[in-house]
């Protein structure tokens, strides 16, 4: 029984080779596109935490981290508390953490303890200092504070332990859990789960230059997930257009149209011209005859 040309060209080896490499293509297509929409609304939620707390009035340690060794809610971060105490000002409580950038440029931010009266200590991090003509350490720090001083800082979660060496007063990273073993001792419990961006001192006094409000820009991740989409939407597309095109030249090459007859619509040529006859010739002789 012979197939159709629908069936010819849907379960050909062809067809079906090529519907497997667009299936895999627009999978891939999905995937990344899903991919940059995840992107996408993690920046949208930051984008709308930091709208909520940057702000917002600052509220007490405890309600936020209630023990030194509590970790920092996600939908906590950037929210301001008030601590009242004093900085540890000796040389070995002052770190600088390496490759920090500001408005381009690299640096360092300023980190020292501070001991608050309820008998935590808190990392927090003062402001970002450049770097000298070497690079090698902060050119000009700020000095820390000595007296009793009240702080507005917000809250961040701790930033991942990076097992490197550190030159002689630097630091990696702010992880409490890495740096609280270098310190002096504090006489105070270090609060583990968090570090605080100083936003004010009172009173106030000589400080490295503040940190930037965070950007909330939520990027192109939005454009480029509709963008993959829609090449996961191209592939088919372009498989069935040309599927449809074998087909119909298919079935033109098995079934042709039968040629119409054409009409000649040209002047008939002038007849041919009769053959002479026996008796035409005799006739025509004697008239040459008389003629003469």
């Amino acid at each position: 029984m012979t197939r159709s040309p629908a069936r010819r060209v849907l379960l050909s080896r062809d067809t079906l080779l090529w519907l497997l490499i667009v299936l895999i293509l627009a999978g891939v297509c999905v995937m990344l596109g899903r991919w940059q929409f995840g992107r996408y609304e993690d920046r949208r939620a930051h984008a709308d935490l930091v709208a909520s707390h940057y702000d917002a009035a600052p509220v007490d340690r405890e309600s936020i981290l209630p023990t030194p060794d509590a970790s920092l809610p996600p939908d906590a971060e950037w929210t301001p508390i008030t601590l009242r105490g004093s900085y540890c000002t000796d040389p070995e409580c002052i770190l600088y953490v390496r490759n920090r950038t500001l408005a381009g440029d690299v640096g360092y931010w300023q980190l020292a303890p501070f001991t608050a009266e309820d008998g935590t200590a808190l990392l927090v991090v003062r402001g970002w200092v450049p770097q000298d003509g070497d690079g090698q350490v902060p050119a000009q720090p700020a000095a820390v504070p000595e007296d009793t001083v009240t702080i507005t800082v917000r809250l961040r979660p701790p930033e991942p332990v990076l097992d490197r060496e550190r030159p002689e007063g630097q630091a990696h990273s702010v992880s409490p859990q890495q740096i609280e073993p270098i310190l002096p001792p504090l006489d105070a419990a270090m609060i583990t789960g968090a570090y605080g961006e100083l936003d004010a001192e009172d009173p106030a006094g000589e400080r490295p230059i503040p940190l930037p409000r965070p950007d909330t820009g939520l990027g192109p991740h939005l454009s480029y997930a509709v963008q993959w989409w829609v090449f996961a939407l191209f592939f088919p597309a372009a498989w069935i257009y040309r599927t449809r095109r074998q087909i119909q030249d298919l079935r033109t090459e098995t079934n042709p149209d039968p040629t119409p007859h054409r009409v000649d619509h040209r002047p008939r040529s002038a007849a041919r011209t009769r053959r002479r006859g026996h008796d035409e010739e005799e006739e025509d002789a004697l008239i040459d005859q008389h003629t003469l």
